[in-house]
């Protein structure tokens, strides 16, 4: 049995929250539900921080683009032999590789009888519950290998986005690397130099040198202690990020202000909504089901809302124009014609494509943006370190040799 967290109202519209136990998400939300329950968010409890950390590792060795490989070798084998064979033969297929053990669970999960959707969820760092929650979908469609197809299409598509945006990266970073390298060999071999020869002749390095002397000395002789205390600064702010759950709203509240982040949040739920329409689901319960899935908190927030205005009667473009801020009119526009027209299944895969379209041009100017910014900042860095090493030298005038 697994647990969930829960927020809704009752029939008199108090507010209810708390958590419960259920086999699946399906399951709490139905009991919920009979329990007269009208849930605006429902999230099974995170795993333990060392489970999430040790899954986390597993994901990073295995690499990103293994999802999208795995379902895309599925969908073609599910054409021709069952689930559980065509599992079989792929962990067969990964002898000696790092994703074995995945493979080889999924294949005596579903051997034993359990849902590949439930399989899946075992290893939820891996598969996301926007990935189960589309093969829930198919489960009940019976059409596993189409959606596969689409699964492996949508994962590969965010793969690549994220690799255009790390490589737009690493430009300013190496640049960055190349200005602190020159900074420490700078402040552990030039200034002390200086400091030296004025303190033999009776003066005082210039402030702004003395500084620069005194910070990198500083971090030459405390280097590892620094090191240490910065890696349990980022593992603290992971930590409360994951666990503190207003810390966590904030957090992505913030990432949606960034075009591109809110871009792709936007791809994504057009995307998520085109495909559970598509798949029979009414509007509230498409949100509802986007709401489970969202990985953005603030998102899930704003879907709630929206999912409400739903039940009352509202349409989609008025309720996404009011929850969802710096939307674009162009998507508001497509989305009152599919209501107007019944198309909103294809006027939704259009806001998609527009929304991949807004997040390739941001990566075309994302690379040159990135050099002009990582290039003046390693000349502002360049910069000082030359005005602290050519102030000594214009002092020394001063000097009583």
């Amino acid at each position: 049995m697994k647990k969930f967290k829960y927020k809704g109202y009752d029939a008199q519209s108090t507010e209810k929250f708390g958590t419960l136990e259920a086999p699946d998400m399906a399951s709490a939300y139905a009991a919920l539900l009979y329990q007269g329950v009208v849930v605006v968010s429902l999230q099974q409890e995170r795993l333990s921080i060392v489970k999430f950390i040790s899954e986390l590792i597993l994901r990073l060795r295995i690499g990103g683009r293994w999802t999208s490989v795995f379902f895309r070798e599925l969908s073609v084998m599910l054409g021709s032999m069952t689930l559980h064979n065509a599992l079989k033969m792929l962990e067969k297929a990964s002898r000696g590789h790092v994703a074995e053990k995945i493979l080889s669970d999924l294949s005596k999960a579903v051997g034993g009888g359990k849902k590949f959707s439930e399989a899946l969820r075992e290893h939820e760092v891996i598969f996301t519950d926007d990935i189960v929650q589309m093969i829930e979908i198919a489960e009940e469609s019976g059409n596993t290998q189409a959606v596969t197809k689409t699964l492996s299409e949508r994962l590969e598509r965010s793969y690549t986005t994220s690799r255009k945006v790390s490589g737009a990266m690493y430009y300013p970073i190496v640049v960055l690397i190349a200005a602190v390298i020159a900074a420490i060999i700078m402040l552990n071999v030039t200034l002390p130099v200086f400091d030296s020869f004025y303190k033999n002749y009776g003066g005082e390095l210039p402030l702004v040198t003395l500084i620069l002397f005194n910070g990198g000395r500083f971090l030459t002789e405390h280097l590892i202690l620094i090191v240490f205390v910065i890696c349990a600064a980022i593992f603290s702010a992971f930590i409360i990020y994951r666990e503190v759950d207003a810390v966590e709203f904030f957090v992505d509240e913030m990432k949606l202000k960034v075009k591109i982040l809110r871009e792709i949040a936007l791809r994504n739920l057009f995307g998520r909504l085109s495909f559970l329409l598509e798949s029979g689901v009414t509007l509230d319960e498409a949100l509802r089901l986007s709401i489970i899935s969202d990985e953005n908190s603030y998102m899930r927030k704003m879907l709630g809302s929206a999912k409400l205005s739903i039940e009352k009667g509202e349409s989609l473009e008025s309720v996404l124009r009011r929850v969802i801020k710096n939307i674009s009119p162009l998507y508001l526009g497509l989305i009152a014609t599919g209501e107007a027209t019944g198309e909103i299944v294809e006027m939704l895969r259009q806001c998609e494509a527009m929304a991949d379209f807004e997040i390739d041009e941001t990566l075309r100017e994302l690379p040159a943006k990135a050099e002009v910014y990582g290039t003046v900042a390693a000349g502002l860095i360049v910069a000082m370190l030359v005005f602290s090493i050519m102030l000594p030298i214009f002092s020394m005038s001063s000097l009583n040799f």
